[in-house]
């Protein structure tokens, strides 16, 4: 059977002892200081709180006055933006225009200088009957020609600068002077090197020779000059401009040429 044992000892006074307790100190209500305390960081809080909401209303009251007078000044300077703007428009349009007329200039080579260059390159014996003109024409690359010079910044002066072609006809004593000549061309800065001979022909010389009213009955006998040559040359005008060729046009006399050039790189535009 089982056999309880139970304890009565804890039960009786002379066996109890005394346990220590845990007393926590706490505020007194009759200690001030507490009380104090408390109010003094409540106030703080409550003036912080209210000091930083002033602050920052008077920020927001002050960018509200500077945005009001910022969109005020804006207002002032839009119309002038605007002028400017017009303004600079027609800046641009006007250079653009001065631009083309100075790049019309500098393409001209008036003809007056071009027979003048003619007259001192032609040799003793050498004529122009016939001076024609055909203009350059410009001839779109195809698509792939484009694409496989794309990246090239180096063109030839004949994709850069057509030129027109001038064909010469005229008679020559003797095939070393037309040869001669055509090496002037070649040389000269108002054509291209590119200077072709077309075509040569002896033809029986034109000009006759007459003897003046003789008193002798005897009938002399009026020899024929020799045979002429007449001659077809292939040149072009020289890719340069008027403004790199302004000393041989002063020299062939077309001065009013020189002249506008001069000013029109005394003012920038060319």
């Amino acid at each position: 059977m089982y056999g309880l044992d139970i304890n009565f000892l804890n039960d009786r006074p002379e066996y109890k002892k005394d346990i220590p307790k845990l007393i926590i100190p706490g505020p007194s209500l009759a200690d001030p200081r507490a009380i104090i305390i408390g109010a003094a960081a409540a106030v703080a809080v409550n003036s912080l709180v209210a000091g930083g909401w002033l602050y920052i209303n008077e920020e927001n009251n002050r960018l509200q006055a500077d945005l009001g007078q910022l969109n005020a000044e804006l207002s002032t300077l839009d119309p002038q933006i605007k002028d400017l703007e017009a303004i600079r428009k027609k800046a641009n349009k006007f250079k653009a225009e001065a631009k083309a007329l100075a790049t019309v200039f500098d393409q001209i080579k008036p003809w007056s200088a071009l027979l003048g260059e003619l007259g001192a390159l032609m040799p003793s014996g050498v004529i122009i009957t016939r001076i024609e003109q055909k203009e350059a024409k410009v001839s779109a690359p195809s698509p792939a020609k484009k694409s496989a010079k794309k990246d090239e910044k180096k063109e030839t002066p004949e994709t850069v600068k057509p030129t027109a072609t001038i064909l010469l006809s005229g008679t020559s004593e003797s095939y070393g002077k037309i040869n001669d000549f055509q090496l002037l061309l070649e040389n000269s800065p108002f054509f291209q090197e590119k200077t072709k001979l077309i075509s040569t022909v002896i033809k029986s010389n034109p000009t006759r020779l007459e003897l003046r009213e003789s008193k002798s009955t005897l009938a002399p006998e009026i020899p024929e000059l020799p045979p002429i040559i007449e001659y077809k040359i292939e040149t072009n005008l020289s890719p340069l401009g008027a403004s790199e060729l302004l000393p041989q046009l002063k020299s062939k006399g077309a001065i009013g040429l020189v002249d506008r050039i001069e000013t029109l790189k005394e003012k920038g535009i060319l």
